[in-house]
């Protein structure tokens, strides 16, 4: 993936403010994914991923798969807060 914009404009002056590449060989993905989306995803749309995580249905018309790949979306942005397996496994 490449950053482009404000997302690349952010990471570039975040990067230098913290030490450059020397810092950079220390971040682990956890520790990067958590700032990005601290940046970029907004905590009142966290918390609408959230409400629709747990009071998904499947409808009518959507397929399983359909269905298998809007939960798996859905628990993928909430990562620890979407549960263990098991807790998941009962939403689903």
């Amino acid at each position: 993936y490449k950053f482009e914009g404000n997302a690349l404009a952010w990471w570039k002056s975040y990067k230098q403010a913290k030490g450059g590449d020397a810092w950079l060989i220390t971040v682990t993905w956890a520790k990067f994914k958590k700032l990005f989306f601290l940046q970029f995803f907004p905590r009142a749309e966290q918390e609408r991923l959230k409400r629709e995580y747990h009071s998904i249905r499947q409808t009518n018309t959507e397929t399983s798969t359909e269905f298998m790949q809007s939960f798996l979306r859905l628990a993928g942005f909430l990562e620890a807060a979407a549960g263990t397996e098991e807790e998941q496994a009962k939403n689903f």
